[in-house]
């Protein structure tokens, strides 16, 4: 089935539970003149629960505009995220242009910065509105880890009730609670990247799903051991890092037997030295590509990218000691700034459109991005067999919101890696290492 096939099927689809539902949930109308900041009733809403593809959600209606005269919002997003000259951006500047044409009184200023670090988006966020509160934009792209510091900070606006709940209905998992800062929905996760295995179909002819099928095949795997998300892909498959009420917990048993599948990997000459230099899944590509390794653990939106020029590269889950499928979540989400009424509503609106699967898709396919909710993930990508696999993935991958103790425990456990890599310490020992780094 052609991608214009599925979007004329699932737009059919849109209209048969609209006219079934007479299309709950609308917007609110744009005030004629700022009043005080209303006050959000908050709801949290459960996780929803996984379903299989595709999934079909409603999109609240647009409400007349009944502001007099024309409001310019301001965005701050990064270059990768703003309509630009590139394939990607060309496209952007298309919906965002498509807005403007469908809702004549609402503009768009962009203005870009860094992602990250100082003058990145969450910088300069924090420092205006401590010093001048005036400067701050109407609404903002945010990485999803930065999520819970500006909430703390005081800066995000309250969505409830600006957007309709089916927004926050249809994303995944990690992205919900990417979303949901101590009770309250504060972001739209709109983008979104996971790692999986890559493998080379020549080299590899049984893809092995457990550490044993691993450690007993040939084929050698590259991944970033010198980071984060590979101890913690494995980790994940065997304890969770949080517990119910969002505080880090540590399995030592668990660390220990991540630490002990590397180092013997290691010793048997399947997973190369090089791994523990590596900081991130990205530095393994090249080698991969050159044929120098069977398999790299590999982000979606790089598998996306280059697997034209790879023909012989496919996907599975990485390998973990039950194969049990577990994976770690990034992305970014766009967050309401302004605290005037009327500007929320129009911001509102434009999230709302944007976010809908037939307005985003495109722009994802371009851009070599996976979305964030359940609906747009048929859309954005091809072939559908891969959908289904990214669907599974995100179902059950994880997001990990730094904070003053994940950075602490992040350190404890790439240190402990490393000596247990190099045969400084024991497994076990540098187990429970981390955990004392931790008390």
């Amino acid at each position: 089935m052609t991608i214009q096939t599925r979007w004329a099927h699932w737009i059919g689809s849109i209209a048969i539970v609209c006219a079934a539902t007479a299309c709950a949930g609308n917007l609110p109308a744009l005030p004629a003149s700022p009043s005080s900041t209303p006050t959000a009733a908050v709801n949290a809403t459960p996780v929803p629960t996984a379903s299989r593809l595709p999934i079909v959600t409603r999109a609240a209606p647009a409400p007349p505009i009944t502001a007099t005269g024309a409001i310019t919002l301001t965005l701050w997003t990064t270059e990768d995220l703003a309509p630009g000259t590139s394939a990607a951006g060309r496209i952007l500047r298309n919906q965002f242009d498509a807005f403007t044409a469908a809702n004549p009184n609402i503009h768009i200023d962009i203005v870009l910065k860094k992602p990250y670090g100082n003058g990145g988006i969450l910088d300069f966020l924090t420092t205006a509105s401590a010093a001048a509160p005036n400067l701050l934009p109407d609404f903002a792209a945010l990485d999803i880890s930065q999520v819970p510091q500006a909430a703390a900070g005081g800066i995000l606006q309250p969505l409830d009730s600006l957007l309709s709940a089916d927004v926050k209905d249809d994303f995944f998992p990690f992205a919900y609670q990417a979303a949901m800062v101590q009770g309250r929905w504060v972001a739209v996760p709109f983008t979104a990247d996971i790692e999986h295995l890559v493998y080379n179909k020549t080299v590899v002819k049984r893809v092995p799903q457990t550490w044993d099928e691993f450690l007993k095949q040939k084929s050698t795997l590259l991944v970033p051991l010198g980071g984060d998300d590979a101890f913690l892909v494995q980790y994940l498959a065997l304890a969770p890092l949080f517990d119910a009420n969002g505080q880090l917990t540590f399995d030592v048993n668990a660390a220990s037997q991540v630490l002990s599948f590397f180092k013997r990997a290691r010793d048997a000459g399947l997973i190369p030295d090089s791994a523990i230099g590596l900081t991130n899944s990205d530095q393994a590509w090249s080698t991969f590509a050159a044929g120098k390794v069977a398999m790299i653990q590999g982000a979606a939106s790089r598998y996306l990218a280059e697997r034209d020029k790879l023909p012989n590269a496919l996907y599975a889950s990485v390998p973990t000691r039950d194969g049990k499928v577990a994976a770690v979540a990034s992305g970014w989400a766009y967050v309401v700034v302004t605290n005037d009424p009327a500007r929320q509503a129009a911001v509102a609106r434009f999230i709302q459109w944007i976010v809908q699967g037939e307005h985003l898709a495109p722009w994802l396919r371009a851009a070599n991005r996976l979305p964030a909710s359940r609906s747009t993930l048929i859309l954005s990508v091809e072939p559908v067999a891969y959908a289904t696999f990214l669907r599974e993935q995100m179902e059950g991958a994880e997001y990990l919101p730094p904070s003053a103790v994940y950075g602490k425990a992040s350190n404890a456990w790439r240190a402990a890696m490393a000596a247990a890599w190099r045969g400084q310490t024991t497994p076990e020992e540098a187990a429970r290492d981390i955990a004392n780094a931790l008390k």
